[in-house]
């Protein structure tokens, strides 16, 4: 029973938290640059590597998007074609005012259930010139024991 109820709190907290950041104006952030949509990813088994995804999006076209993920006690792997970072699943750019997604294999070596903070950075350049800029989130990735 006990088990049952840390579930349920543990998804209420992630609802909560995916509400409030839907409620943001992911609009405004993206007119700058590329942004995540929501900075809550899946929730994962502990010690299980699991794929996740980042959904994008951004208020001007960006191209050579590269992103790499860490997180404290998260083993992370990329598709086997980028090796080293992990990039839009249609190719390497993203259009204004489109969504898009990238994805990571994640293991969390956590015993209990946590909200794991997570560093993700985002490199790109304006597709007009070879100036590389990059940006850094902080996501959260559940982990949740026994669900």
């Amino acid at each position: 029973m006990i088990k049952n109820r840390r579930v349920a709190v543990a998804a209420v907290a992630v609802a909560a938290g995916l509400a409030t950041t839907l409620t943001g104006t992911p609009a405004e952030a993206a007119a700058s640059g590329p942004s995540p949509i929501t900075t809550w990813l899946n929730a994962v088994k502990p010690h299980k590597p699991t794929w996740v995804n980042v959904h994008w999006t951004t208020g001007k076209k960006i191209c050579d998007a590269e992103v790499r993920v860490e997180g404290d006690k998260v083993d992370v792997s990329y598709p086997s074609n980028t090796g080293t970072y992990t990039s839009f699943s249609q190719s390497d750019s993203l259009r204004g005012g489109h969504v898009d997604r990238t994805a990571v294999n994640v293991t969390a070596h956590y015993g209990r259930t946590a909200f794991v903070p997570i560093e993700a950075t985002i490199t790109y350049t304006n597709c007009k010139s070879d100036a590389v800029k990059s940006k850094t989130f902080w996501l959260t990735l559940p982990v949740l024991k026994g669900y």
